[in-house]
């Protein structure tokens, strides 16, 4: 999925895109109310909607990083039920078509940061579409319901499926298909969380290749390549599900290992020595819960440098 990068200041782009989208409901809000359809158009409704869409905006762009992923995509949700009911309340089958619009940017959004359930969410907001339409009494929406949903379906899909792309390609070392950096950030960001509320002990391993200077130098660029994918596929093959590794350098990973204890954490190491023989040194920290990853790998860090200082 599209996440882990900051769009303005330290707002995540979900809550950026989130923000715009109430902001441009209010617009057209606004619009209906000063310019209606017709005389029978919810006129009222929508004025009732003004406060309402813009405290929805204003809070998610305030609220910001503080907001968990699922309160954003709950608000979306409560954005398809009121848009449903001024479809219901509408008095003109081009009313109807317009509000269809609002459908189509939700599902994108949905899609683009929430693509493991871009097709459900498409699907209920297709469902509530119809319904809405069956409450309205307008004739003739037959053919429109079935327009919007086979357009909703496929932005679902074809949105869903670049967005797991481009976030697998922005969070993946292109070279050993290990996280990179921002993929390493993003997995801590959402297991923190998680192990703060179970108080799971969390232990981080940096490792960093013995000799690999040497080995690039009288071997090559190439060879050096060659030796990190095949220890980085060694590593994962021998790691447990729910542990996750990084190349956060050259010859540099980081190893995240939840529920785990420094002493477990060292039972892990071993087994990556045994499935490859490349030589390297690790630096072990266990991971606090409300401290920031940085900090931890700053002492993990250290313990390699230690590590590495004693073998010579």
């Amino acid at each position: 999925m599209i996440s882990g990068r900051r769009a303005v200041g330290d707002r995540p782009p979900e809550v950026v895109a989130l923000t715009l989208l109430f902001c441009g409901a209010f617009a057209a809000l606004v619009s209906a109310v000063l310019f209606p359809m017709s005389e029978q158009a919810p006129v009222g409704y929508a004025t009732a909607l003004l406060p309402v869409t813009a405290l929805m905006a204003g809070g998610t762009w305030w609220a910001a990083t503080r907001l968990p992923r699922g309160i954003l995509l709950a608000q979306v949700v409560v954005a398809t039920v009121l848009n449903s009911l001024i479809v219901a309340l509408s008095a003109t089958l081009a009313g109807v078509v317009v509000d269809a619009f609002a459908y189509a940017w939700l599902v994108v959004y949905v899609a683009a940061f929430f693509p493991s359930v871009a097709l459900w969410f498409a699907g209920v907001s297709s469902a509530g579409y119809g319904v809405a339409l069956l409450a309205s009494g307008i004739d003739g929406t037959a053919t429109v319901w079935a327009v919007v949903t086979v357009s909703i379906l496929a932005l679902a899909a074809a949105v869903a499926h670049v967005s797991r792309a481009l976030g697998h390609q922005l969070q993946t070392d292109e070279l050993t298909g290990a996280l990179n950096r921002r993929g390493l950030q993003a997995a801590a960001e959402s297991l923190q969380p998680r192990s703060r509320r179970r108080a799971d002990a969390v232990s981080v391993a940096v490792l960093d290749l013995d000799g690999f200077k040497a080995v690039n130098d009288e071997r090559g660029h190439h060879a050096g390549d060659v030796l990190l994918v095949e220890a980085s596929d060694a590593w994962r093959g021998a790691l447990r599900n729910a542990d996750l590794i990084a190349r956060t350098g050259g010859d540099e990973f980081v190893v995240l290992m939840p529920d785990t204890s420094a002493g477990d954490a060292e039972r892990v190491l071993q087994r990556l020595r045994d499935a490859h023989p490349v030589a390297w040194s690790a630096g072990v920290a266990d991971w606090a819960p409300d401290e920031p990853l940085d900090r931890c790998l700053q002492r993990a860090d250290r313990r390699l440098y230690a590590a590495k200082a004693g073998r010579g």
